[in-house]
């Protein structure tokens, strides 16, 4: 089964902090990876009220499917299934969660089927990644609805050390701690004209 535990830190910047970043570390040199989130919950918000998140996730060549489930904090289980680009597109035009596979497996464990889940919003990023010490920093910049925001994320292999280090790596760069929630929650802070089938 496709599973593994995200340890994962977050802090949102201002536009001024994100772009010295991307000077600091030359990103502008690189090729960002552009994505875009369609997320999924029941209409009653099932997974929400389980803080968990469910997306399906479209590169510029494949998709995947992720559903997020907590475990404490800072911490997720994330269990996958790989798509095609087509297999994402067709899904989401459909307004379907994919009937069978590790995810839908998970969510019949949570008491949700997938034919009751709807559509309830889209997120795009444009990320950067860069290394860190003993983790990957990524870069974000995400538009949903008339919204956009910057967020530096940072994924270890520890949580004790991997606080220590995104403390630091915050302090170094003169960024002020932000408090970010998941993309999932803020993209739902700004209602959208989503409509639910």
């Amino acid at each position: 089964m496709s599973q593994n535990v995200e340890k994962e830190f977050k802090n949102l910047l201002n536009k001024e902090e994100y772009e010295a970043l991307i000077v600091a570390f030359d990103l502008d040199e690189t090729e960002p990876t552009k994505q875009t989130n369609i997320y999924f919950d029941t209409p009653d918000f099932k997974l929400k009220g389980l803080n968990s998140g469910l997306r399906i996730r479209m590169y510029e060549d494949k998709g995947e499917i992720t559903l997020k489930t907590p475990i404490q904090e800072n911490e997720k289980l994330e269990t996958n299934d790989d798509l095609t680009l087509d297999e994402a597109k067709t899904l989401v035009e459909a307004h379907l969660m994919k009937a069978t596979g590790n995810v839908a497996d998970k969510l019949k464990g949570l008491g949700i089927a997938p034919g009751d889940l709807v559509i309830i919003g889209q997120l795009s990023t444009i990320r950067y990644d860069f290394p860190g010490d003993k983790g990957t920093f990524f870069l974000d910049k995400s538009f949903y609805q008339d919204q956009m925001d910057y967020e530096l994320e940072f994924e270890s292999e520890s949580l004790d050390e991997g606080a220590l280090i995104f403390q630091n790596f915050l302090k170094l760069h003169d960024i002020k701690v932000r408090k970010a929630k998941q993309k999932i929650e803020r993209m739902l802070a700004y209602p959208n004209s989503t409509t639910h089938h």
